[in-house]
């Protein structure tokens, strides 16, 4: 297979008066970070919202210098404004790099892109660098420091900002759901993982990722909308309800129902065997738990009903009596 070594890539941004909210080193460091890349045959997109901060003058400089090309208008909130940023890239390949996030990195997009083309894949992914939204606190324990992708049907396998996605696929399954806030990115990776769409795990750490955004904000807010997910694109394959997209977040694949797995078997990205196998796993363990029980209780049952247990529970309960008394006399 012939590898092209440098299709265009789109890096979008989208921003909304990050001056005002303090954020304009955020901002600086992010779009220096896509300048910067080793790989050079990028363009920025920034999809401003309209700000009204001094962010259009900042965002003039660069375009000046030919780093970035920028729109500055309105829209109807996060995903909408990705989706313009879709419509407007003219790369064979498109990234979200957030505001508040940037490449650490200097070969994470020549990285992500050898890998794409020679593997074909639909789409990309890589661990990433986690950091707390005030201070340089670097997180350890998270699932999307190590990402697996077998957990795509119960939560998000990755961190969005890692991936790299073919244009065409992105347009052909109707871009981000605009519906959301905060579980966009989650519902377009569900969607494309139900569909079989490769992907190609790039195991190098290249991205840092900010907390603080939508979906940490208002983690209820956050569950509700995974949940709707859930529900919109399982409720199609089987008998599946509200109460159970519930039920699933951050769970693990045993919280899926067997009507699910049964319609997810065969998917490249949904381990059916192990599956199975971890069900009777639970099963057995239950029954064994349960027989255990069962044995402690005949035990206790024996003791209580032996003489000597009863004699050992009277001579308690007067030295009780006694203590007591004697505390209360004195």
């Amino acid at each position: 297979m012939k590898i092209n070594k440098s299709p265009l890539v789109s890096i979008v941004t989208i921003i909304f008066n990050p001056l005002k909210n303090g954020r304009k080193e955020f901002l600086i460091q992010c779009l220096e970070s896509v300048r910067n890349q080793s790989y050079k045959n990028i363009e920025h997109l920034v999809i401003d919202g309209g700000s009204t901060d001094g962010t259009v003058d900042l965002l003039n400089e660069y375009e000046k210098n030919g780093w970035i090309k920028y729109i500055t208008e309105k829209d109807n909130g996060i995903y909408d404004a990705m989706n313009k940023g879709v419509s407007l890239s003219k790369g064979k390949y498109v990234a979200f790099l957030n505001s508040d996030d940037y490449y650490h990195g200097r070969d994470g997009i020549k990285d992500s892109v050898f890998a794409l083309e020679k593997s074909n894949a639909a789409f990309s992914y890589a661990p990433v660098l986690m950091l707390a939204e005030k201070g340089s606190s670097i997180y350890k324990n998270h699932p999307h420091l190590k990402p697996n992708i077998k957990n795509v049907y119960h939560t998000m396998p990755f961190c969005h900002q890692t991936m790299f996605i073919r244009k065409d696929a992105l347009v052909k399954e109707g871009k981000f759901d605009a519906r959301f806030r905060s579980a966009g990115d989650y519902d377009l990776v569900l969607r494309l993982c139900l569909k079989n769409y490769s992907s190609v795990f790039v195991n190098k750490t290249f991205v840092t990722f900010r907390l603080g955004g939508v979906s940490d904000e208002n983690q209820t807010q956050s569950v509700k909308e995974v949940s709707e997910s859930y529900y919109k694109n399982y409720k199609s394959l089987c008998n599946f309800n509200k109460n159970d997209a519930e039920s699933i977040y951050c769970k693990n694949d045993i919280a899926i129902p067997l009507s699910l797995a049964n319609k997810l078997k065969g998917n490249i990205y949904f381990e059916y065997d192990k599956y199975i196998s971890d069900i009777d796993d639970m099963r057995k363990k239950f029954v064994y738990l349960k027989a255990d029980r069962d044995f402690k209780e005949r035990q206790l049952n024996e003791i209580y009903s032996s003489r000597s247990w009863k004699l050992m529970n009277f001579i308690k309960l007067i030295y009780k009596i006694i203590t007591f008394k004697w505390i209360f006399s004195r």
